[in-house]
């Protein structure tokens, strides 16, 4: 995976190579250790960074999964209760990474919010990079939540002190008896849905 990750150095994004790490490690398991069908998903994706690391290991190992990435493109990040960034919209450079990659076949692009998204299929891994206030982040996971498989992966990105509305929902999912902390890396922290 090293080129990979090499690769995705000129992909612009909040990304680095231990979270990379530990993203690639958490969908190898989850589809090693899970059954099929895997449907993998990713709510944020802006340029694709992180997808384009999630199309590389299905394509590599896991050929008839599919990867789901939600994202109206718009250019609108950060968190609402911090104040919102505008950037340009990123359908285009989306689009460009993931056919320069050789990925089209294993990304499905959704451009929409992630609560507006008709969804009825089995997810072995769930990935949460949208918005990172409370609000948004609870409401991309709640709205996901029952269609994740038992033993399934969910990771947050920007688990970190300067976006508390994160660390907060996931700390309330840890207090449940629902879910287990696998591993925290920097700001993304993977948790495992109980069987």
């Amino acid at each position: 995976m090293l080129p990979l990750l090499n690769k995705l150095q000129g992909i612009q994004g909040w990304f680095d190579f231990e979270e990379a790490d530990l993203l690639i490690c958490t969908v190898l398991k989850a589809c090693v250790e899970l059954p099929t069908p895997h449907n993998i998903v990713e709510i944020g994706s802006y340029h694709g960074k992180s997808t384009i690391l999630l199309g590389s290991v299905v394509k590599s190992y896991f050929p008839s999964s599919k990867v789901y990435a939600i994202d109206p493109h718009e250019g609108i990040v950060g968190a609402t209760d911090q104040g919102l960034q505008s950037l340009s919209p990123s359908l285009f450079m989306f689009n460009k990474n993931i056919s320069d990659a050789g990925l089209s076949q294993f990304i499905e692009l959704i451009k929409d919010c992630s609560f507006n998204v008709h969804w009825r299929k089995p997810i072995t891994f769930l990935f949460i990079d949208g918005l990172h206030d409370y609000e948004n982040v609870s409401r991309d996971f709640k709205h996901f939540e029952k269609y994740i498989i038992s033993g399934g992966y969910i990771a947050f990105h920007d688990y970190v002190i300067y976006y508390p509305g994160v660390i907060t929902f996931v700390n309330e999912l840890l207090n449940t008896d629902d879910y287990i902390k696998i591993c925290h890396v920097k700001s993304l922290i993977v948790i495992q849905k109980k069987k």
